[in-house]
């Protein structure tokens, strides 16, 4: 059949319609609305969840630390991650607020929080010349600026739909006026600084509301890169970048053209604060500080450790999370008055003894020798409502290269400054400030070593008969350890506890050197022992915080004075008080006398002159002061390095400061407490001295009678030379018959290995003559020279010959 048959049957053809493609369209189109619209609802209940975390923000802000308001309150610097200081928007000057609006937003208070001409405009530019430029609001760039932000800072689509979908939402939520006032307190400005209030501090050293109009401008040209435009670093750009704000606030109508003028001529230069000019207005106290930068930094630092429960005794009160972000407030008890004028007496004081020792040091060619000294000083309040606050502390010379804190870290020998806690054991005890004992010639042998030890006097003579009063005025060691050998270790380490020295311990193989100060302790414990003396026995721990608030200003926490009435009696306590105003009226430490008021205190000065000490106070405050090298070498020798010639003229200078329009206060008679007049020299009665008595005693009425006192001092060399021999006769017997005879060795234990107190007083040469060997028979070598009358290094202040 062939194509063309007319009978052959036609196929007809199906018509193609658009059903299917547009069924397909359909479905495109049904998945991508819902994908759409599922993403939408997914941004919004992302910007919804953004508002929620707005509601509930509270800034990483640190914690302050200031002095006591009773002082004024002083801000001393804060500890801080990012620096960031908030205020409220009032606070903040208008043409502030205009600058930042002027360089970033100037329509701020027209959009409802998107400018998508300003997102197009940025965008052709970034394609015009190949950099960066962004186009957001100031809405847009609180809600990146934000921490526990759900934006983020990826440059990507989603995230840039997200961002204006919650700035939107935050521009229902929220007045202009608050979104400006969250924006200027956290943006980043470069360094460690957020928000207008730290960059004003961290470049000019001046608050927000300080700032000229031309610093306005820097701040606000920072904003768009602020490690690029620093002021501090890149002077140039930030010119560049300060005109380019002024300009937009002149076209914008923000200024006028004569106060345009007048902030271009500012010179960037001389508004920028230096590191010299910032420790300049600390000084002068006028409260700048950069983060982590304080006033008083070793006052400031030991309260930190006391509140955070890392200092001996202590327990925490703050976690190290809220220190750096909870914005806590942390009053202290110092003075900042009284932290200044400590800080320049002291440095002033160790700086004139460097010159003096460099200038000794070149002149015998030693100068290699030189190492700066060391010094501390601490105060304590002793005024009812204020026992035990820590009014100032001077714990070294420069923090930032010494952290160390001698006040309260450093253990010293405290020399003849440990006297008063003898004499107070021995007046408790029923003993006078009249009562007589022998200075004489004394030697025992050491428990220890097996040597013998024979103290001295500072001027290495003996008085023979004196007085309680007269030998603690003039610091006779001799004395002392007589008082510590009849009393008992025990009980002499009793009273140092009671009055304050508790947190170190005081060893029992130190023996009778206790009496010369060989128990090494703390500057801080000895100031907080002897004001207990100020307080008539009452002790007060010491206190470095009175309160922590919260942001919101509620008191968290608040320290309480705790005193402990009675730890020593207090008629005793007066006794001492008044036998310590003697020292410092006629004995080591008459070199206060240019602070004329009622005064108590004693020197101290340790083997080699190894430490220079002075201790005193008034019914107002306890200073104690320090000198001394940080490797235990000895500042010197003779009278010139001793705690009266020292140490006294620092505490002087500055208590005379620290009493200025204060009243003159005597110091409080308690009951318990009689006056005799009596003879000072004798300490007999009826004389023209009036002196305290526990009430009960009395002075003598007769001579304490001591044999051939004509002969005193040939007699007390040879009582000394049979009392060694003696001893060391009876020790060479008893070894003799417990151990066959054997060559000499040496001991095991050298002075080297006793404290420097023990080891100079027991030195082999200390009376002239040559000590026979231990496991021999005692023989005298040769006649003993007459007592050497130099000067030695023990631990006596410096009473003038």
């Amino acid at each position: 059949m062939s194509v063309n048959d007319e009978n052959s049957p036609i196929r007809k053809r199906t018509p193609r319609g658009c059903a299917g493609i547009f069924f397909v369209f359909v479905v495109i189109c049904a998945a991508g609305w819902g994908t759409a619209l599922g993403f939408f609802v997914s941004l919004l209940e992302d910007a919804q969840n953004e508002i929620e975390v707005i509601e509930s923000f509270r800034p990483k802000v640190g914690s302050k630390f200031y002095a006591d308001p009773a002082t004024g309150g002083e801000l001393l610097g804060e500890y801080t991650i990012d620096y960031r200081q908030l205020l409220q928007l009032h606070e903040i000057p208008l043409y502030v607020q205009k600058a930042f609006l002027a360089g970033e937003d100037h329509t701020f208070f027209e959009h409802w929080g998107v400018r998508p001409d300003a997102m197009i405009k940025a965008a052709l530019r970034t394609m015009r010349t190949g950099q960066l430029h962004g186009g957001s609001t100031i809405t847009q760039q609180t809600v990146r600026n934000l921490e526990d932000k759900l934006v983020g800072r990826e440059q990507t689509m989603q995230r840039k739909l997200r961002e204006m979908l919650i700035s939107l939402q935050i521009e229902r939520e929220y007045t202009k006026d608050e979104i400006l006032e969250l924006y200027l307190n956290q943006i980043f400005l470069g360094g460690s600084a957020y928000g207008v209030e730290a960059a004003a501090r961290q470049y000019f050293g001046k608050r927000c509301d300080e700032l000229t109009l031309g610093e306005a401008a820097i701040l606000a040209g920072i904003a768009p890169a602020p490690n690029s435009y620093r002021p501090d670093l890149y002077p140039r750009n930030a010119y560049i970048q300060r005109n380019r704000v002024l300009n937009q606030m002149l076209d914008n109508g923000f200024i006028s053209q004569a106060e345009f003028e007048e902030a271009r001529a500012e010179s960037i230069q001389d508004s920028i604060i230096t590191p010299e000019e910032r420790l300049t207005l600390m000084a002068e106290g006028r409260g700048y500080w950069g983060p982590n930068r304080f006033q008083a930094e070793y006052f400031v630092e030991e309260a930190r450790q006391r509140i955070m429960g890392s200092a001996p005794g202590s327990q925490q009160l703050v976690t190290r999370q809220e220190l750096l972000e909870g914005g806590l407030e942390i009053y202290t008890t110092i003075d900042m008055n009284l932290q200044r004028a400590a800080e320049e007496v002291l440095l002033t004081a160790l700086d004139e003894f460097d010159e003096r020792k460099l200038e000794s040091l070149r002149a015998s060619g030693r100068e290699n020798e030189f190492v700066p000294v060391s010094g501390a000083l601490v105060t304590l309040d002793n005024r009812p409502g204020y026992e035990g606050y820590v009014r100032a502390l001077v714990g070294g010379r420069d923090w930032s290269t010494q952290k160390f804190n001698t006040v309260t870290q450093a253990k010293r020998q405290p020399g003849s400054s440990v006297k008063p806690y003898v004499w107070t054991a021995a007046i408790a005890q029923g003993m006078t400030p009249a009562q007589l004992e022998l200075d004489e010639p004394f030697v025992r042998i050491d428990p220890g070593s097996r040597r013998p030890w024979a103290p001295k006097n500072f001027d290495g003579r003996f008085m023979g008969p004196v007085t309680l009063r007269t030998a603690l005025e003039r610091s006779q060691n001799v004395i002392s350890v007589k008082l510590v050998e009849r009393l008992g270790l025990p009980l002499v380490k009793s009273y140092m506890q009671r009055a304050g020295i508790r947190q170190t311990e005081i060893p029992d193989h130190i023996h009778l050197s206790l009496a010369l100060g060989a128990a090494e302790t703390t500057i801080l414990e000895q100031a907080i022992a002897y004001s207990t003396y100020a307080k008539n026995g009452t002790y007060a721990k010491p206190i470095f915080v009175k309160e922590i608030r919260t942001p919101d200003g509620f008191v968290s926490w608040e320290n309480r004075i705790e005193l402990e009435p009675n730890a020593i009696p207090a008629n005793v306590a007066y006794v001492m008080t008044n036998l310590m105003q003697g020292v410092t009226q006629y004995g080591t430490g008459a070199r206060t006398a240019d602070f004329d008021r009622p005064r108590a205190g004693k020197t101290g000065t340790t083997n080699d002159h190894r430490d220079a000490w002075f201790c005193g106070y008034t019914p107002q405050y306890t200073t104690v002061v320090w000198i001394g090298y940080k490797d235990n070498r000895s500042l010197g020798r003779g009278l010139d390095y001793t705690g009266g010639r020292l140490a006294s003229p620092i505490w002087t200078e500055f208590m005379i400061r620290a009493h200025e329009n204060l009243p003159v206060e005597d110091f409080e008679v308690p009951d318990g407490v009689e006056f005799f007049n009596i003879n000072k020299e004798t300490g007999l009665a009826n004389g023209s001295f009036r002196e305290a008595f526990i009430e009960g005693t009395r002075p003598p009425r007769s001579m304490r009678v001591f044999p051939d006192a004509d002969r005193l001092e040939e007699l007390m060399e040879e009582e000394l030379m049979d009392r060694l021999f003696t001893q060391l006769g009876s020790e060479s017997n008893n070894r003799a018959q417990a151990t066959p005879r054997t060559t000499a060795t040496p001991s095991s234990t050298s002075p080297s290995n006793l404290s420097a107190t023990q080891a100079e007083a027991g030195s082999d040469d200390a009376f002239g003559f040559d000590l026979p060997s231990l496991d021999g028979p005692p023989a005298r070598t040769q006649r003993p020279n007459r007592l050497n009358r130099g000067i030695r290094s023990d631990t006596s202040g410096s009473l003038l010959p």
